[in-house]
């Protein structure tokens, strides 16, 4: 007898946001959502799951009006995604880029806190030191050698955090 096994298969955006001092904004999960990489207390360039049928820019858009409140119309996107990521088995994230004029970090809303805490914008250097969401490390490493084209079949699964 056979069993069929079911395959998660699901899309998402990841967007690097930079400043005009280059820096990166990075944002805190406050999810735990394992099937798709992510523990509360991570960080991560923002990223969203696609809804079926959604074009990547329409979920970009989502991504910035529901976790970036208050950068909708300050964020210039590149038209062309970076890469594609295989974040876990099922999972794949097309990441952009995104350039701000101004280092003013998001306003939290009552919709953005369920998810996301923190707002920071660092180096990308110094957020490859950061408990990073699983996929980021590859986004941010590629982000950081200028590529385009990327596809990542495999990211590192995350480190745990020792107490």
């Amino acid at each position: 007898m056979v069993h069929a096994t079911h395959v998660l298969r699901i899309r998402g955006v990841a967007l690097i946001v930079s400043n005009p001092s280059c820096e990166i904004l990075i944002i805190q999960e406050l999810q735990t959502k394992p099937h798709i990489g992510k523990y509360a207390g991570m960080f991560s360039p923002p990223m969203e799951t696609s809804q079926k049928g959604e074009r990547d820019h329409s979920a970009i858009t989502r991504l910035i009006n529901e976790e970036l409140p208050g950068l909708a119309g300050h964020i210039q996107i590149e038209d062309k995604r970076r890469g594609v990521y295989r974040i876990v088995p099922g999972v794949w994230v097309s990441l952009y880029i995104g350039q701000v004029q101004n280092s003013l970090l998001p306003t939290s809303d009552e919709q953005s806190r369920k998810e996301v805490g923190e707002y920071l914008w660092v180096s990308p250097r110094d957020a490859l030191a950061l408990w990073l969401r699983q996929g980021a490390r590859e986004m941010l490493s590629d982000y950081i050698k200028n590529q385009s084209n990327v596809v990542c079949r495999y990211c590192r699964p995350p480190t745990p955090v020792s107490l």
